[in-house]
This record gives structure tokens, sequence and C-alpha cells, in this order.
């Protein structure tokens, strides 16, 4: 008998014992079939987990509580919003709802309980067209019978400064590291930095780039939904990222906002209580999500993003055992978090669980004694303390006195260089500071955002007014369709 087999010839499927097995996750064997039910069940338990979600993704009909036009309505209104970025979690979450919408066009003879609007967010002109070619093949290749129930989106998140009404400067104190606003409205001294690259180059690292990126594209997804009316925003957001976030958000001074961020159960209070979040792949690994990217085809459409094939039986990747060059000090906070949850995931995947479960208990902070609640004028999340009280008191900031002629001399040289640039430049730093201090107001940053200011090139930043104005400002968007070119 020959033993030419390859491994995948003697390994079945555990759940319909017919088909070879495909991928092993969580110590069993899946076929491809099988595996796909295995995470879409997983997805469509959490679209069902409270009344809300059941009353927009089932199929409404006429009942005690609704007339059958009101059953109709609530079908026709039930829109949710899914954000995608071509990575895998975001493309299998839209494929599994994908799936339901058929279903439930067969089931009840072509009606179903909800639509879906796509939103893809972009900064950078070089990938539009890859964006438009994706979506054509994505509409033709998969969503072709479901066209009038899905729409794609295309938004540019340089409309985050473009269409703000009121700017500010945020500009951080270094003796108090109390934050002052200046409105801009009138200070025409000072550049307005009205596109997101202009405000990106100011990031000192690209821990700091990633998290301005990630608010503005959030806040643009959410002012979307705010504006267009929508019951939900569905996140494909894994587990696997859920937990890095979690850990990142402790690392980078956020803790306060996990239980916020975690939140399925309220309204979202920033954006007028119109829409809930949900993470629909909360309960299923970023390798799960993979091996069902790869095995259902969608891999063809991923853009900047690498397949793991850690739990496909017949790997995909030649160097698996490749070392990666990245240096840690390139690597962002969420990326050194998002290895370490990659390492542990297959042996200890436990511990992912663990940590996303620890942050769904976390409840609100309370705030410090005597301390009003506000909320931080960059990233909107609520402050229960004072975070420059609190920075002041670990701070040093008086220097060491100059004692010997060297010291005195290398003072005088440094102080002479910074003199020549203080006339080269209209406004810099300095004079920042100075003209902030007699004409700014007092302004509320979290702790999170006060240490990434300070790794601002001159330790402020142009960033929209977050008010009524802002949020109903007019954010457009292109729909794309199946003959894009």
């Amino acid at each position: 008998m020959s033993d030419s087999h390859s491994h995948s010839d003697i390994l079945l499927c555990q759940r319909c014992n017919k088909n070879h097995a495909s991928v092993i996750s969580r110590k069993e064997k899946f076929c491809t079939d099988c595996f796909r039910n295995f995470v879409s069940l997983k997805q469509r338990k959490q679209m069902m987990s409270d009344q809300y979600y059941q009353d927009i993704f089932k199929v409404m009909y006429k009942d005690k509580l609704r007339s059958e036009q009101d059953a109709h309505l609530q079908n026709l209104n039930s829109k949710i919003l899914v954000p995608l970025s071509f990575g895998s979690s975001s493309l299998v979450m839209l494929d599994i709802l994908n799936d339901t919408l058929l279903e439930q066009s067969i089931t009840h003879r072509g009606k179903t309980g909800f639509t879906v609007d796509v939103i893809i967010c972009f900064h950078d002109e070089q990938i539009q067209n890859q964006i438009k070619e994706n979506v054509s093949k994505l509409i033709n290749a998969k969503y072709k019978e479901n066209n009038q129930k899905i729409k794609f989106h295309l938004v540019d998140i340089n409309q985050f400064f473009d269409n703000s009404p009121h700017l500010q400067s945020l500009v951080l104190q270094e003796t108090d590291f109390l934050i002052k606003s200046l409105n801009l409205k009138d200070q025409s001294i000072i550049e307005k930095k009205l596109t997101l690259s202009e405000i990106l180059d100011q990031c000192s690292d690209r821990s700091t780039y990633q998290d301005l990126l990630a608010f503005v594209t959030k806040h643009a997804i959410k002012k979307y939904a705010f504006q267009h009316d929508f019951k939900a925003i569905l996140w494909g957001h894994s587990m696997t990222r859920l937990a890095d976030e979690v850990i990142s958000l402790i690392v980078k001074g956020r803790g306060s906002a996990i239980s916020s961020s975690l939140n399925t159960d309220d309204f979202d209070e920033n954006y007028g209580n119109k829409f809930k979040n949900l993470y629909p792949l909360k309960d299923i690994l970023l390798t799960e999500i993979d091996a069902y990217c790869y095995n259902s085809g969608l891999h063809n459409y991923l853009i900047n993003y690498n397949i793991q094939d850690a739990l496909l039986v017949n790997k995909i990747n030649q160097n698996t055992d490749k070392i990666q060059t990245n240096s840690l000090k390139n690597k962002t906070i969420n990326e050194l978090a998002r290895n370490y949850f990659e390492v542990i995931e297959g042996d200890y995947s436990n511990v992912i669980s663990t940590v996303v479960r620890t942050g769904d208990k976390l409840a609100e902070p309370k705030s410090q004694e005597n301390f009003k609640i506000s909320k931080c004028n960059l990233c909107m999340q609520k402050i229960y303390s004072d975070p420059s009280q609190w920075i002041t008191s670990i701070t040093e900031n008086k220097g060491h006195p100059l004692e010997t002629d060297e010291e005195k001399e290398n003072y005088q040289r440094w102080k002479n260089y910074n003199n020549d640039k203080l006339k080269n430049s209209e406004m810099d730093f300095f004079r920042l500071n100075e003209f902030v201090k007699e004409n700014g107001s007092k302004a509320c940053l979290c702790y999170g955002c006060t240490i990434t200011l300070n790794t601002f090139k001159d330790k402020s930043v142009v960033w929209p007014v977050h008010d009524d104005k802002e949020l109903n400002s007019v954010l457009e968007d292109y729909v794309l369709t199946d003959h894009e070119e």
C-alpha cells in the first residue's frame, strides 16, 4: 500500500464524517463547508444577542405588536452599516451577512429583514482605484443576487477637516501639561492644516500616526451612521483584534475607554444616541477568520493584508518560519500586542477569550473627587480625572543648574541655535505657546491624548471642534457599482 498520500487525505471532518478536513481549529477537524457553518453560526449568534438586534435582523410579519404595514416598514428601515477595510475580518463578516440575506430571501419568498450599506474609508488617492476594482469584482462574483440589498459607499476621510465648520489649535503647555485651545475661525495668523495628510505628517512615530488615523476613520464611520439613520454599525473585529485593542488601550493610558469601546448594549451617546455598535466576530479567533477567508476565496480581494495559514491543513505560505525583520522600535503598540496574541493563539487561545471577557465586564470608571466628568476635545472619550495634575505630580520640570564653563558654552550654543530658528519662523512652537497663553482658552484632553500630543513635533495639532454643527456637516460619499473602472 502506498504511503504517498498527503496529510489531508487521511483526515476526515469530525462534523460530517464524510469530507476531507481542510481546517483544524480548537482541536477539532473541519471540512470547508462545516467550518463555514461553524464560523457563520457564531456570527449569527451575536446578531441575535438581544431584542434590539433581533428586531433588526429578523424578517418581521404582522403580529400582536405590529400591523402588516408596520412590519414592512420595520424590515425596510432596518439598515446596518458595515465598515470594510479589505482585511480578512470585514470581508468574512460581509460574506456571512450576504449568505443570511440570501437564505432569508429564499425562506421568506423574497423578503429580507435588513439591508446592508458598506462604507469604505480612504485618505490616500493611490489606493482608490484598487478599492473600486475590488468592489466591482466582489459585486459580480459574490453579491450579484443581493445588489439591491448591499450598497457600497466610498468616503474620503480628508473631509474630516475640509467640512468642519470650526477648527481649533490644541496646544500642550510643557510646564504644567495643561491644554489650551485657540479658535482658528478668525486667527489667520496661524496656518490652517486642512488635510489629514498634513496632520499625520506631524506625527513623530507610527503609533501616533495609526492612532490618529484610526480615530478619524472611526469618527467618519459613526458620523455617516448618524447622518443616514442606521440602526447599528457592525465592526469586523475578531476576538484576537478585540483582545489586542484592550491591552493596547491600557498601555496607551486609555484604559478608561475600554468599557465604552466594547459596549454593544447602549446607544452611542457621542452621536445622538441613534445607533448601537456590534462586534459579530467577537467569539472567533483571527486565525479562524483567515482560514474561512482562504477557503471561501475571499483572499483574492484582500488589500494590504497577509493571510495566516496556521489552521489550514494544506499550508499556503512557503516561508512560515521566516523571521520577521521589522524592528520592535518600528512597531506600533497595537502591532506588538497583536504579535503576542498571534504567538499564543494556537496553544493558549483561552488567554485571548479571557482578555475580551474581562474587558466586557469592566464598568464605567468613577470620577475623581471634586472633578466634573468632561469629554476629550480630541478623541471624545470621557475624562474622569485631571491628567495634567497627575502628570505634573510625577514630572521633574526643573533642570540641573549650569556649573562648568563647558556646560554654559554648550547651553549658549543651543540657545543661539533656537533663537535663529525662532527668527526664521513665522509661528513656531515657542511663539505659539506665548500666543496661546494670552489668547487661548482651557481645553480638555484625556491622559492618552495628552501623551499623544506630546509626541507631535510642535506639541500642537489643528483639530475640528466636535459640536452639533460638525456632526451635521454633510459627509459626502461616492456610491460604487459593479461597473466601476
